[in-house]
């Protein structure tokens, strides 16, 4: 009997162990980002070729470059919809400070400022007038993209100097292109801040109970303000990124980058409500979501489709996250 009561011990245990495990939503994600990446391998001779992970790299990077500092933002509960506007904006003050004959570093460090302060601005509304950062940021989001076609009449912008888009284009270490480079110093250095630096780490209790928070003497309203400058400037960050690399800045530009970028966290295991999410999950939140576009473009499916299956991802990661909630409870 005693023989028999062990070996269920550790039966239980195993089955313990793997259910924890399978909870852990990072391994979750990256279990499923072996399998499709597996398929896609075996299914596409064009998968495994340099110059497609050079696609894959370069389409995840906008997207980590913005979602790096907006996850730890997200995880004290406050969501950001204007990036994608904010993204077009100084790509667009950028551009049109290029085209004037401003030298290259004035018209980034322009463009970067423009980001840091529409990211400033979206903290003053959600502070000082106590707007839900949803809102907020929906109404930016609008306000924004209006702004943007106003500089550049609904038209598009291009005739930038060599040298500007040599950055994207040209630019490599150790034949990794300036992009994924950029991409992973920020993704190293969002990491680092929010495990290692009390006052990013402090987004996880700002996250999960604000007004406790506030109580233990934590500074929520400079972390609101300083979370979303920073989102400001990163957002400015990829858009200069882009219409370097594009050469031109199309009056789309920035366009659903927000809702990608927000179910991209939310798959990675961010919360809307906060309190949850690391930096490890929205990365392979993102990795994800550029395997499936990949595996579309590879396979010849309808590009609108996209756009669909973001949408189903938003949603069935928003229900996955209320479901685990109310388990939790």
């Amino acid at each position: 009997m005693s023989g028999n009561t062990k070996i269920q011990r550790k039966k239980l245990t195993g089955s313990a162990i793997v259910k924890d495990i399978f909870q852990i939503r990072e391994i979750v994600i990256l279990l499923i980002v072996v399998t499709l990446f597996i398929v896609l391998a075996l299914n596409s001779k064009q998968f495994l070729s340099f110059p497609n992970f050079r696609v894959l790299g370069n389409y995840m990077a906008m997207d980590m470059i913005i979602g790096a500092f907006l996850t730890i933002s997200l995880i004290a509960g406050n969501t950001d919809f204007s990036v994608g506007s904010m993204m077009g904006v100084t790509a667009f003050v950028t551009g049109i400070c290029l085209n004037k004959g401003f030298s290259i570093p004035v018209c980034i460090a322009l463009g970067i400022l423009t980001g840091a302060f529409l990211g400033f601005i979206n903290g003053i509304i959600i502070v000082r007038f106590k707007v839900l950062p949803m809102i907020a940021t929906m109404g930016t989001w609008m306000a924004y993209k209006g702004i943007g076609l106003m500089l550049i009449n609904s038209s598009s912008l291009s005739n930038f100097p060599k040298e500007f888009k040599a950055i994207a284009q040209d630019w490599k270490i150790f034949g990794v292109s300036s992009i994924i480079i950029i991409m992973l110093v920020v993704t190293v250095i969002a990491a680092f801040l929010l495990k290692y630096v009390s006052f990013f780490h402090q987004s996880y209790f700002i996250g999960s109970n604000i007004e406790s928070a506030r109580l233990s003497g934590i500074k929520v309203n400079k972390f609101v303000y300083l979370s979303y400058i920073l989102i400001g400037i990163f957002s400015a960050v990829a858009g200069i990124l882009s219409i370097s690399r594009y050469g031109s800045a199309p009056a789309s530009l920035g366009q659903g980058v927000e809702f990608r970028v927000i179910s991209a966290l939310l798959i990675g295991g961010v919360s809307l409500l906060g309190g949850e999410g690391s930096i490890l999950g929205t990365f392979l939140g993102i990795l994800l979501m550029a395997l499936i576009s990949n595996g579309l473009t590879l396979f010849g499916i309808d590009a609108s489709l996209q756009s669909v299956l973001v949408g189903a991802i938003m949603i069935g990661s928003v229900a996955i996250d209320e479901a685990n909630r109310r388990r939790q409870n």
